[in-house]
């Protein structure tokens, strides 16, 4: 969940017939018993992290487990990213050799599915998550989005910014903890009382009913992508330990009760309580999905808990719903400062403008901030396109077509193909420029003299 990473080839990607269970069957017998390729010097920890990878990957309850769920092997080759040393590594199939993989331009490291020498592959960043649980949840994500184009359910964005304002918190909020205690009562009709009421909650959103139908719909989009892949990474963890997914997934929605920011990252809580509520009561859910099912709406169905709205504002007492609306009142004052000071970082007269063509990006997806209809804020953000990287750690303007990038000017430093302003760093692609001209800066290309260019033979 650290990162993750958009691009069209990973569109493309996802769109890939899974081709990874020969992989799996030819590595089980090598996995465990890495060494390094001849003439390669590692950095320190890449063997002990194949090694841990190579545990959590193999273990016989989570590769049934995740077959279980979807009935397909989830055994997609696994590559660990490096980011100090910029080197990714994997455990060559045959020879159980640890080899060096090169990742091509337009694929920033982060925690996904991509593809490495046409082959679906995991790709990882270093460090790992330190618990096991976390690590077992972190690799079954993503080994999911390795498979879910061939399960029918390809990768879907979904615009949620609706989820950053006040209204659209709040109800958000009481949806999650109206989930949780849904997901942790053992009496099954308190359970479906929780859960009609997060369904309750979660139709509040946006108002009146035609925007509301829209956002929704956009939740869906995200929930059908990033919390199935969680959903199935808690429960293939859970599995793995013998466990109940049950408590680990209350403890999520807890955490992100106190997220700042919801706009991509709710589904990563919700996605998991609304597969297990449907696994409690309708056990066949997951052979039923198609590229528009809408998890909430399949647990509608299930219940007959109908709420009136008098019934939903009562229930709201259960879930501390003045102290939602308080708090929540309090962040939307605290917002406008913080969207004023964006605003004036990145749309002002110092920003730095960057038109992008082909743009790969990886970002944290609990970080996002809205700015209206000037786009997204990302924080951090790695970018590559045709004129090379640049790595914003202070944050960045995304516009909402992906067409321009902003970040913060004054002062600009640098030489050649290497730049810094507060907060990013540019690394230029060769033959590419970074001027100023006429106060504005500018990437440009050098245009071949006639005696580099291909099939020129002129004296």
């Amino acid at each position: 969940m650290a990162r993750t990473s958009r691009s069209k080839q990973a569109a493309e990607a996802q769109r890939l017939r899974h081709r990874c269970s020969v992989f799996a069957a030819v590595a089980l017998a090598v996995w465990l018993t890495p060494c390094v390729a001849a003439g390669q010097t590692l950095p320190a920890g890449i063997d002990e992290a194949l090694q841990r990878v190579a545990v959590v990957a193999q273990a016989p309850a989570s590769r049934r487990a995740a077959q279980r769920l979807w009935g397909v092997p989830l055994a997609a080759p696994v590559v660990v990213h490096d980011r100090a040393s910029d080197t990714s590594w994997q455990l060559n199939s045959v020879t159980g050799a640890t080899v060096p993989v090169t990742l091509r331009k337009d694929q920033p490291p982060a925690n996904t599915c991509t593809l490495i020498d046409g082959v679906p592959s995991v790709l990882l960043l270093l460090p790992l998550p330190a618990d096991p649980d976390g690590l077992t949840t972190l690799l079954w994500h993503e080994q999911w989005h390795c498979v879910q184009a061939a399960l029918g359910l390809p990768a879907a964005e979904g615009d949620t910014a609706h989820l950053d304002s006040e209204a659209g918190r709040t109800a958000l909020r009481l949806e999650m903890r109206a989930l949780a205690q849904g997901v942790a009562e053992a009496d099954d009709r308190q359970a479906r009382q929780h859960a009609a009421a997060a369904l309750g909650f979660r139709a509040l959103r946006s108002g009146s009913p035609p925007s509301s139908k829209r956002a929704l719909a956009e939740e869906a989009n995200v929930e059908r992508n990033e919390g199935l892949a969680e959903y199935t990474g808690r429960f293939v963890a859970a599995a793995a330990s013998n466990a109940n997914a049950a408590p680990a997934v209350v403890e999520a929605l807890a955490r992100a009760d106190a997220s700042q920011s919801f706009v991509r990252s709710a589904a990563y809580a919700t996605g998991p309580a609304y597969g297990i509520l449907l696994d409690r009561w309708s056990p066949s859910w997951r052979s039923g999905l198609s590229a528009t099912s809408d998890l909430p709406g399949l647990l509608a169905e299930t219940l007959d808990v109908p709420l009136s709205a008098t019934d939903l504002a009562r229930a709201g007492d259960t879930y501390g719903t003045n102290a939602v609306r308080a708090e929540e009142r309090e962040r939307a004052k605290a917002r406008e400062q913080r969207s004023a000071e964006y605003r004036q970082r990145f749309l002002g007269n110092d920003a730095v403008r960057l038109s992008l063509r082909t743009p790969s990006v990886s970002f944290d997806p609990r970080s996002l901030f809205p700015l209206d209809d000037a786009g997204m804020v990302y924080t951090p953000l790695t970018i590559r396109d045709e004129w090379g990287e640049l790595t914003a750690e202070s944050g960045a303007l995304l516009s909402k077509d992906w067409a321009l990038l902003s970040v913060s000017g004054d002062p600009v430093e640098g030489e050649a193909s290497r730049w810094t302003g507060p907060g990013w760093t540019l690394e230029l692609s060769e033959g590419w420029s970074f001027v100023r001209d006429a106060g504005v800066w500018r990437l440009t290309k050098a245009v071949p003299s006639s005696a580099d260019r291909p099939g020129d033979d002129s004296e």
